[in-house]
């Protein structure tokens, strides 16, 4: 009972849903993470952001089977309250892990500048924030608050891999291991989960992204994720649709419940 408690389901905070806008960006999505010879793999998009005190506001993009909407009568959106409640564990760490990525970024372009080529081969090897698996499957060399493995990184976009690790799995016991993307769009952020590693052909590593300069109107973001060329694009939308409350929107009342069981000792 106790682990329920802590597992905050999510309530409606908005019912108003564009539903052309939300097929768009399905749509695309679809298209974008589809390789040549497959289906593309089942996905949650989230975008949000922090609501009074302890609150998380979040909108969503659902294409997982299975999943259920919080505004669905009669079933709990277990998957869904999971990877919500993630978002908001992993946000601060991943952007500790942006910052420190676009810091040595710029070290890297001062020492070559400089032809000190031997320096940052010294300290490319040594930085200072690396994201390690859980105990379980690491030995002696753990880091418990920093329960994923980044796959692939730029200024933007981070693609790691969740592993079931030992904080996690004793207050969330449905995690296996999972894939996410974590984007950041002036000072707005969205998560991606995956069921499986996508094609990363079209994630948009190393692009720039189109901005979204135009008034946000739902035709106006309808437009913009059509002609998207990457999954950085369709994230920019959803973060603008999020912003301007375009699609249902859901509440976690109490995410700080959650955040402090997890960063308490392993008996809970």
């Amino acid at each position: 009972m106790a682990k329920k408690k802590i597992l905050m389901m999510p309530v409606i905070h908005s019912k108003f849903n564009d539903k052309k806008l939300e097929d768009s960006l399905l749509n695309m999505s679809r298209t974008l993470l589809t390789e040549q010879k497959g289906a593309p793999p089942s996905f949650i998009f989230l975008s949000g952001s922090f609501f009074d005190v302890k609150g998380f506001v979040y909108t969503g993009l659902r294409a997982w089977k299975g999943v259920v909407k919080p505004s669905d009568e009669g079933r709990r959106p277990l998957l869904e309250a999971t990877f919500a409640s993630l978002s908001v564990y992993l946000s601060s760490l991943l952007a500790l892990q942006a910052d420190f990525f676009f810091a040595f970024e710029e070290l890297k372009d001062i020492l070559l500048e400089k032809k000190r080529e031997d320096l940052w081969a010294i300290v490319s090897e040594k930085l200072p924030f690396i994201s390690l698996p859980p105990k379980e499957m690491y030995g002696s060399q753990s880091s418990p608050i920093s329960p994923y493995f980044v796959i692939e990184q730029d200024e933007e976009l981070i693609l790691g891999e969740i592993y079931p690790s030992a904080y996690l799995t004793k207050v969330i016991t449905n995690i296996k291991t999972r894939f996410f993307v974590y984007f950041q769009y002036q000072g707005y952020s969205a998560f991606g989960f995956f069921d499986a590693l996508p094609d990363r052909a079209k994630f948009g590593f190393e692009e720039k992204a189109r901005e979204f300069d135009e008034e946000p109107t739902s035709e106006n973001l309808q437009k913009y994720a059509n002609r998207a060329k990457n999954l950085k694009e369709v994230l920019i939308a959803l973060i603008e649709a999020h912003n301007n409350a375009y699609l249902g929107q859901y509440l976690i009342e109490d995410y700080e419940l959650l955040l402090n069981k997890l960063l308490e000792s392993e008996e809970l």
